[in-house]
């Protein structure tokens, strides 16, 4: 086997095919604050995240990239609303209201979305044409051949692009729990205008640029499983799905990728029924067995799986979360990584330490 590409060597991985190794891919980052922390203990003042990429030897990262605008188009200006304390209440690009605290690192939380009736849906629905123009970026002719040339693996989607995560953006959490009950046929409205616009403006880019995956959105369950039930899901979000990855397959992409923090486990036979077959971050703190996970589902694309707050519990913390990986690699279909974002509680020594025992064994148990 020649030298793989990590663009060859992910989409060998989860096609079953054989592989050198696992790829060694910083899935998840680091927070800014633990870049700055890192300076102090030793890596250099002018370092920047590709820096640190470098001295740990990563394959790559998620892929390249393709910014599409595939959701309310055009944009909203986003205007700060109000300030309580150090809490922040912002108008997003979305037209939604979200808080945030000042100051930190963690996602904004949507308070409140652009839709609130039939009237405003209409109104946001006018933003929603998969016609409008500039849904591609201006400089998409020099993109395209640099996508195509790529040794990563192409991709499109990500935030808000779901079926869950998107309407929430919509609606806001508390309007969307009860639009299901409240008003269905607004819910299945406003559900059937994102899935036509995400296949019409999808088609559009596979018909210039091959995908290699594709990104949906969710972040729909907490530490006690899903934000929604199963049956909600299989009424509601499930024919979107199927919709959805029936076009991208057509297209030649030929993986999907669902993301969804928390428990995600009962979610897993409807993603596979509705065209997924990649799921991603696999939070471990509520006690998740990814082995079992593993065990359940075999064929079933996996990354993540590696508890952050590991790092900051000291060298023994790490070797025993590190102990579930000789199984789960040479299992295949699978690429290790922090369930999330490096956080800045974790020193610079530390990090080395983890990525660098994570490495070897990445080559001690190729997929077998």
């Amino acid at each position: 086997m020649h030298t793989l590409t990590n663009r060859e060597r992910y989409l060998r991985l989860f096609n079953g095919e054989s592989v050198d190794h696992t790829p060694f891919l910083d899935i998840m980052g680091f927070w800014d604050s633990s870049l700055q922390r890192w300076k102090t203990e030793g890596l250099a003042q002018d370092a920047t995240p590709e820096t640190v990429r470098r001295q740990v030897g990563f394959d790559g990262g998620r892929g390249f990239y393709l910014p599409v605008k595939a959701f309310i188009w055009p944009e909203f200006e986003p205007q700060v609303v109000r300030t309580d304390g150090e809490k922040v209440y912002t108008r997003n690009k979305w037209g939604a209201l979200e808080q945030s605290i000042a100051g930190s690192e963690l996602m904004p939380i949507t308070i409140e979305g652009p839709v609130q009736d039939c009237q405003s849906w209409e109104q946001v629905k006018a933003r929603l044409d998969p016609d409008t123009p500039g849904r591609l970026p201006e400089d998409w002719l020099q993109l395209c051949p640099q996508a195509r040339q790529s040794s990563e693996p192409v991709y499109t989607g990500d935030l808000p692009i779901g079926f869950f995560g998107g309407v929430r953006e919509l609606l806001g959490f508390e309007r969307q729990a009860t639009l299901f009950y409240d008003d269905p046929s607004l819910m299945e409205d406003i559900l059937d205008t994102l899935c036509t616009l995400w296949i019409e403006v999808y088609r559009r880019v596979q018909q210039d640029i091959p995908l290699d995956w594709f990104f949906i959105w969710e972040d729909m369950c907490y530490k006690g499983g899903p934000l929604i039930s199963p049956r909600l899901f299989r009424r509601f979000l499930l024919p979107r799905y199927a919709r959805l990855t029936t076009s991208l397959h057509a297209g030649g992409c030929p993986h999907i990728m669902v993301d969804s923090d928390g428990d995600e486990r009962p979610l897993v036979p409807l993603w596979l029924e509705g065209g997924v077959d990649i799921v991603f971050p696999w939070e471990t703190q509520f006690g998740l067995d990814l082995t079992a996970v593993r065990r359940q589902y075999p064929s079933l694309g996996m990354i993540g799986g590696l508890d952050k707050y590991a790092l900051a519990r000291g060298r023994e913390a790490m070797d025993r979360e590190l102990a579930k990986l000789p199984f789960m690699l040479e299992r295949g279909r699978y690429i290790p990584g922090l369930d999330h974002g490096v956080p800045n509680d974790v020193a610079w020594d530390d990090y080395r330490y983890f990525y660098d025992r994570l490495r070897e064994l990445i080559w001690k148990y190729p997929p077998g």
